[in-house]
């Protein structure tokens, strides 16, 4: 039962005097912070704001869709404890409403007849009136112990069922497809769709029918695709978390006479109901800790790893229970229990612990269906360029409208014609275009197998700064091979190594722990387990036996025997008739119990026992100074340390091997009931098993082409530190010329005093004597933790210069991703397995290398198991944000080409036609837009990354000389025009518009070649895209589209000359016939100061040479000292070494 009168808080930063009005909570993603606030619905308020939104013509309700917060004035503030609604807002400054229900609730710990709860996206907040504030109803259990939770194993009644449904909520995941209306309601709120609904209203009005059709075709088309897009998501991540209330489950009921089983539905599962697992196994419906009995289970949805776990209950003890300490013990929500194993006639049981969306499944869906948001430079910059474009429209509208009025024109003109301004200088179809980079993008990396669920995330890839790796599977091969024992002979000191197990006494504790310190099992009759245990069991030959309940050899059952092959024909089931006169015992070794593989304990143990002898005996293996610190001192060889360090810098996995003989007086009991702590001392040591793991082919050459884009590098992974070292150099992640500085810890002289920081030089044995510039520092996990906390003046430097970090828990691993974004950088993850998920969420750029249902929860994921996905996605991503670049710039160029050339023919009386716009709007930007879009990646990584920021001087100046030669272009052929003596102006009027005149004819063929111009000057993106001839597309549409206008600037035809409402060619005007010429004069000379003025002035290399002259002229010499002065615990400027 939950412990409500004694749960507390976990946040006090909240008000004391008078009742709370707002609390901060813990929120259950990423543990970010929520603010919530009490209020109360207020009807009178509520008329109030309909009412103005009526007035309004119900635009404020547009607004809302996207800046809900002001539905806030609905409301009335109020206290926690009488609030009827709760205002969440998260650390992103989202607002969200959500309605406190009430029930009623009879528990004999809870005071209260009534519970108070809210549900923020899937979670649930209870109110505790003792506490006066709310906390996440999961926070009821985080300190229940494990003799707590093995205490009660007759499970709960039904009464207190039906109570803590109530409590906790129904045991379901289930996520509601969308429906139809509900997508189109969201996508139609969407500001794209508004200013477009607006722009096609505006353009009927107009008589623009034409285009206004053409882009309410095409917008309705892309509403559609957006809906079933998002209803086969919608699908998809209902049929990802499944139902529970398809199917039943076997609970423990307490009775009169102990307890009875019980069928309930899966859905009314709740944290301290007893599951009784079936001996075929299951599918998990809820996160449980197993009591009795052991279980083999696949955990490939959440890890990604198809190697079957075996899991088994816990010691009892008053550690507090957690799912992320005691995975060994905890069956997952969603994984496949294949079979279960028990003793006699007990039963398999296991206690739930966790339901719903608070369990391992649970926790996932979540994390896909509300993912962390990231601002990216580019994104920002475009918004306030937007708004820039809006500033700008508003000049043109007001000029607009004091040309009408001093025209005397009519109100309806002056509407009309001051409105087109805004669909002009912000085009309708920015946003389709600006995807259009980043779609093909994805359809190209689809072809590489690499598959994306957000594709915005692409760009953010074309600005990699640093990339994190895992090692194992990762840069390397998944599998191991076994390279050699190392035995320890009786004299404490290390043997010749073993490449070949007959070279052992097939009865040495070496051999027997090799042969039975595994988690190995038989399904099927096939060995299943770790692959490094399939190696370790396959190289001693011997053979795995796991007997039926009817073998009673030992002090009790036993799970599973091991032999070698010599006594593979002995009559093993005749040994209750067994005679030593005329029968010799069998050798084999009974698997008592096995202490399986934690991370945080970085070993493994089991308890056998020989057939026949008086003792059990405790094998362990695991990392070589786990064990060493487990064995007696006299036991370890003299160079223990430098033959560890001899295999693991040449690249080899090391494992560390031990035994030790238990007390004649423990019988199977008591095996299964005591620590591990407990024997985990004064332990033999018995040598080395040596496993080489080698690199992916993949892997060396991607790492050097990433070092020659400047893309910095980072293992991280939770293997031996040596060892990956070792990995490093080996695929040059660490350059030949530079030197690796090993941080560890020294023994501090005081309980009080931090521990010391020792660095030392890898391979020199001393201290580092050069500047820091000239190292790449290592660290283990536990470094690392003292470095956090004691020592935050240091990780600046570890975050610029570390590189190899070893022995690193999955929780390590999330916590270094977030400090190196702390720095500003854009970071990347990949790895391939459960330990990496939370970093490859955490990162800007999450690649997952495993197809596991937990890996969706990275942005990316790669079928191809390398990491040559990595050197794709930044090709990608590159091409992709210089494509973005590119048509946001040709865009905004082209609505200021024809902003100007709208101003200037309203001045002279005059508009373009509606076949005008529709070939500038729909055929020419259109196709162009789309053309640019097309570009493909450049064939290599380069030092030079693309530019991300939109008001950069090296992107906004040569925008603005673009926009002012622009005008100046058009000014000139006007002026041109004017000076001609044939001319005649259009004669004005309040109303006068004329089309089909010489300045509009003017101004639209030279208007035309500009847009011309700006494709083909953006169209330049190598090195990030191809050669620009290597377009077809738009080498094709140039060409094309070049030639028609100017065909219609030397039209012969009166027909297409009146329907582009044009000045028609007359052979006998010879004047107007030469003037036809210098207007196309005026289009090539643009072209030639467009290029030149791009390729001077867009180099980023000129503004930071002159940056860097200029910062060199104003700062002071003495700043010129070595990166190193920065670091006050750098050796050659601190008094020693040790820290």
């Amino acid at each position: 039962m939950p412990n409500m009168n004694n749960a507390s808080v976990t946040n006090e930063e909240y008000e004391v005097i008078g009742e709370a009005q707002w609390q901060i909570l813990e929120g259950s993603a990423d543990d970010q912070a929520i603010r919530i606030y009490g209020y109360k619905y207020s009807r009178l308020r509520s008329t109030i704001f309909h009412t103005i939104c009526v007035s309004l013509c119900g635009l404020p309700y547009f607004a809302l869709a996207y800046h809900p917060a002001y539905n806030r004035f609905k409301y009335i503030k109020c206290s926690l404890k009488t609030a009827e609604d709760i205002c969440v807002i998260d650390s992103e400054g989202a607002f969200t409403i959500e309605k406190v229900e009430t029930v009623d609730l009879n528990l004999s710990n809870h005071r209260d007849n009534k519970l108070r709860y809210f549900i923020y996206q899937h979670s649930r907040y209870i109110w505790l009136n003792d506490q006066g504030a709310f906390i996440n109803v999961q926070a009821l259990n985080e300190k229940l112990t494990i003799n707590l939770l093995m205490e009660n194993m007759s499970g709960i009644n039904k009464r207190q069922q039906n109570e803590l449904i109530k409590l906790y909520g129904p045991n379901s995941v289930e996520v509601e497809v969308k429906k139809y209306w509900t997508i189109f309601r969201n996508e139609v709120f969407n500001p794209f769709y508004l200013f477009q609904i607006f722009s096609i209203i505006l353009w009927s009005l107009d008589e623009y029918y034409q285009y206004a059709t053409c882009v309410f075709i095409l917008s309705a088309v892309s509403c559609m695709m957006a809906l079933y897009q998002t209803k086969q998501m919608s699908i998809k991540i209902h049929n990802m978390a499944g139902s529970t209330s398809s199917f039943t489950v076997t609970v423990l009921r307490p009775s009169r006479s102990g307890r009875e089983e019980c069928v309930v539905n899966a859905s009314r599962l709740v944290p301290g109901d007893v599951l009784v697992l079936p001996a075929d196994g299951c599918v998990m419906p809820c996160d449980a800790m197993l009591l009795t009995g052991s279980c083999i289970v696949n955990e490939s949805m959440l890890t990604g790893e198809s190697v079957p776990v075996m899991k088994g209950p816990p010691c009892p003890s008053s550690e507090v229970y957690s799912t992320e300490n005691h995975k060994r013990h905890t069956l997952f929500a969603g994984t496949h229990v294949i079979q279960t194993r028990f003793y006699g006639n007990n039963q398999v049981l296991a206690k739930v612990v966790r339901t719903g969306f608070y369990t391992a499944k649970g926790e996932l869906i979540k994390s896909i269906l509300f993912p962390k948001q990231f601002d990216f430079q580019f994104y920002k910059d475009a918004v306030k360029f937007v708004i820039f474009m809006f500033c700008i429209a508003a000049v043109g509208m007001a000029y607009s409208i004091w040309l009408y009025v001093q025209r005397g024109s009519s109100l309806g003109t002056i509407i009309l014609r001051t409105l087109d301004i805004i669909t002009i200088v912000v085009p309708p179809a920015l946003p389709a275009a600006m995807t259009a980079g980043i779609v093909y993008s994805q359809q190209r990396l689809k072809k590489n197998r690499i598959f994306c669920v957000s594709p915005p995330k692409i760009i953010i890839c074309g600005k990699l700064q640093v990339m994190c790796f895992d090692k194992t599977g990762t840069l390397t091969e998944d599998g191991l091979d076994l390279y050699a024992v190392i035995p320890c002979n009786q004299d404490e000191s290390f043997g010749r190594c073993v490449d070949d197990i007959n070279a052992l006494p097939v009865k040495s504790p070496l051999v027997q722990a090799l042969a039975a310190c595994h988690s190995l099992t038989s399904i099927l009759g096939q060995l299943k387990g770790d692959p490094l245990d399939l190696k370790m069991f396959e190289f001693t030959q011997w053979i795995l036996e796991e007997p039926g309940p009817e073998n009673t050899r030992y002090d009790n059952l036993t799970p599973a025997i091991v032999k070698p092959p010599t006594a593979r024909n002995e009559d093993l089931q005749n040994l209750d008739n067994y005679d030593p006169l005329t029968m010799e015992m069998p050798y084999e070794i009974g698997l008592l119990r096995r202490f399986h593989f934690s991370s945080s304990q970085q070993s493994m143990g089991v308890i056998a026992r020989v057939l026949g002898q008086p003792s059990m005996v405790y094998y362990v293996k695991g990392a070589p100074e786990k064990i060493a610190g487990m064995c007696d001192p006299m036991s370890l060889p003299d160079n223990f340390s430098s033959t560890l360090n001899e295999y693991t810098s040449n690249g080899f996995r090391v494992i560390g091997l031990a035994y030790k003989k238990l007390d004649r007086k423990m019988k199977w009991m008591d095996a299964q009931r005591i620590k591990r702590e407990m024997i985990e001392y004064g332990m033999t040591f018995l040598g080395f098993l040596v496993m080489q793991n080698s690199l992916k082919p993949e892997t060396t050459h991607v790492i050097k082409e990433l070092h020659e884009a400047n893309m910095r590098q980072i293992m991280v992974t939770g293997d031996n530190i040596m060892t990956a070292m070792s990995v490093a150099r080996g695929c040059f992640m660490v350059q030949p010329q530079q030197k690796v500085v090993l941080v560890t810890l020294g023994l501090p002289q005081t309980s009080e005093q931090r521990p010391p920081l020792i660095m030392e030089v890898v391979g020199e044995g001393g201290p580092p004597k050069l500047s820091l510039d000239d190292y790449v520092i290592a660290m283990e996990g536990k470094t690392w933790a003292v470095v956090r906390i004691h020592y935050p003046e240091f990780m600046p430097t570890v975050m610029s210069k570390g590189m190899i970090f070893g022995r690193f828990g999955p929780d390590q691993k999330t916590q270094l991703i977030t400090a190196l974004q702390g720095e500003g950088l854009i970071v990347g993850m990949c790895g391939d397995g459960a330990n990496d998920c939370g970093a490859l969420k955490a990162a800007h750029v999450g690649i997952s290398l495993s197809e596991a249902d937990a890996s969706v929860a990275a942005p990316f994921t790669s079928q191809e198991q390398n990491i040559r996905c990595v050197k794709l996605l930044a090709l990608e991503g590159r091409c992709a944000l210089s494509t973005s670049f590119a048509i946001f710039k040709y865009m905004a160029l082209y609505s200021l080409i024809q902003f100007f050339s709208i101003l200037i023919l309203y001045n002279f009386f005059s508009i373009l036609g509606n076949n005008q716009f529709l070939y500038i709007d729909l055929v020419l930007t259109t196709l162009l837009a789309l053309s640019l879009g097309r570009a493909r990646a450049g064939p290599a990584l380069t030092r030079a990354s693309p530019p991300v920021s939109l008001v950069a001087p090296a992107s906004l100046l040569p925008l603005l000389l673009q926009v002012a030669l622009v005008l100046l272009v058009q000014v000139l052929a006007t002026l041109l025009l004017f000076a001609q003596p044939w001319f005649k102006s259009v004669e004005g009027g309040p109303d006068v518009e004329q089309v089909k005149c010489w300045e509009n004819t003017v101004i639209f063929i030279v208007t035309s070649f500009q847009y011309l111009i700006m494709a083909c000057v953006y169209a330049k993106g190598w090195p990030f895209r191809e050669p620009f001839c290597s377009n077809y597309y738009m080498v094709i549409t140039l060409a094309t589209q070049a030639v028609f206008v100017i065909l219609l600037l030397f039209c012969p035809w009166k027909s297409l000359a009146e329907y582009m409402e044009i000045e028609e060619m007359k052979s006998a005007e010879i004047e107007q016939n030469y003037f036809r010429i210098y207007i196309l004069i005026i289009p090539v000379i643009h072209l030639l100061l467009a290029v030149g003025v791009e390729a001077t002035f867009s180099d980023p290399q000129l503004f930071s040479s002159i940056y860097r002259s200029f910062r060199n002229l104003t700062s002071d010499k003495k700043e010129e000292a070595s990166a190193d002065a920065e670091c006050p615990l750098w050796p050659p400027h601190s008094p020693a070494h040790v820290c």
